[in-house]
């Protein structure tokens, strides 16, 4: 089964009408139909909630509803696989070591790809114009356009 690990950007495009959106959603249907699997790291939903903050508070015209983050949180938890353990603790301090500049909700996302698959074989899934992940050689990334579903 297929496995891929999504970014905070990807998953916040569930939220909105943006490019990527549509893939987006199909992935969790996907997801939730059992035909693929989509995990998440609790950092990269920290950070979806202080998005959808700002966006509730200067952009709302960009998400398809009325939606509080708390509920956006929560039916992450009840819908995907959002994973944090030792090993991904101990993974995304040694990414953290190596890439000091690197946001750490970037960092989450590929430490948590690392420990679904030693080799980086799950790709974390990220926005078209995502420039932080591209010296990251431990790991396979998708933009969502490039995503076949």
């Amino acid at each position: 089964m297929r496995r891929y690990v999504f970014d905070a950007g990807p998953f916040l495009l569930l939220f909105t009408n943006e490019k990527g959106s549509d893939k987006a959603r199909l992935a969790v249907l996907k997801h939730e139909k059992g035909e693929i699997e989509i995990y998440m790291h609790p950092n990269n939903l920290v950070e979806a909630y202080v998005v959808l903050n700002k966006l509730i508070n200067e952009r709302p015209d960009l998400l398809v509803k009325k939606i509080k983050p708390e509920d956006v949180v929560k039916s992450a938890y009840a819908t995907l696989k959002v994973l944090h353990d030792e090993e991904v603790t101990l993974k995304l301090g040694e990414l953290k070591a190596k890439y000091k500049d690197k946001p750490w909700g970037d960092l989450s996302a590929a430490a948590l790809s690392l420990r679904l698959d030693e080799r980086g074989e799950v790709p974390v899934v990220i926005l078209d114009g995502e420039k932080h992940f591209d010296d990251i050689k431990e790991i396979k990334t998708i933009r969502i356009s490039e995503l076949e579903l």
